[in-house]
């Protein structure tokens, strides 16, 4: 056998080979494609593990902020003030600060109507003059009106006639409207000094701090409002809610708010 028809004689075998080893290297090489689900889950997952270590994270946040604050700021309203017997459980507080808003007040109104639920509102003055039958509507419906400075204004910043001036004019709006004068202020930021503290002591009026917060004035999305407020129930039943920036998530998380408070046996009451 000549030397080319030898080489010929051979090369279908070695093609073949040539052919087994490349679909060989390709059953290696081919990996099947995760499903559109199993990636959908994983990302959800994902997201739902980040949140959660958002949530948690703002819990020890705010847990810290509370332990800073309550020796440094004047004497005040904090959550579980009250004594209440080991087997008692404390009603909470559901309070809104910086209405009146004509996108919130009104949906709040019927979602505490609809819950039975009793809650205290801390509007601005400026707010006041603008809806004022908002502020009306807040006070028929048995709810308390405090005062929630003129122009949510950062106090300690401000020299003593001008926070007189954020406190007095504020109730002088409420008494014309409802015919009653606050006895509740809660500080724009949550912050006062004793100067301040002072001015609201002359008008025998009480400050209110904060308990469970979720910086829910930001677009942080109702279930993230939520778990944030819940996370922080038992041991900070004032719980502090924003209108006038995200109007469906505080509507919506309010709602849900109660509806876990309730199941979990809670029952709400406004600060007097």
């Amino acid at each position: 056998m000549k030397l080319v028809e030898l080489v010929m004689s051979v090369k279908p075998v070695m093609s073949n080979s040539d052919d087994e080893l490349k679909n060989n290297n390709r059953d290696e090489e081919v990996v099947e494609p995760e499903s559109s689900f199993l990636q959908s889950s994983k990302a959800n997952q994902y997201r739902i593990g980040t949140h959660d270590f958002e949530n948690r994270l703002h819990k020890f946040n705010m847990t810290f902020l509370r332990a800073l604050a309550k020796p440094i700021l004047p004497a005040g309203y904090w959550a579980k003030n009250r004594y209440t017997r080991h087997d008692e459980q404390t009603p909470i507080n559901l309070t809104f600060d910086d209405g009146p808003d004509p996108a919130t007040t009104k949906e709040l109104l019927v979602v505490l109507d609809d819950e039975k639920v009793k809650g205290t509102f801390f509007f601005i003055g400026e707010n006041i003059r603008r809806y004022p039958e908002l502020v009306e509507a807040v006070h028929k419906a048995g709810h308390t009106i405090g005062n929630h400075s003129m122009t949510h204004a950062f106090l300690p910043r401000l020299n003593t006639k001008a926070v007189e001036k954020e406190i007095d004019q504020t109730n002088q709006l409420i008494t014309e409207i409802v015919g009653v004068s606050p006895t509740l202020f809660r500080a724009p930021f949550g912050i006062l000094d004793k100067r301040c503290a002072e001015i609201l002591k002359e008008r025998r009026m009480s400050t209110v701090y904060w308990g469970a917060m979720a910086d829910d004035f930001r677009p942080i999305g109702d279930e993230a409002v939520v778990s944030r407020i819940m996370k922080q129930i038992p041991g900070n039943e004032l719980v502090v809610l924003h209108e006038g920036h995200h109007a469906s998530q505080c509507i919506s998380s309010t709602r849900e708010i109660i509806r876990r408070s309730k199941e979990l046996g809670f029952t709400f009451e406004p600060i007097q």
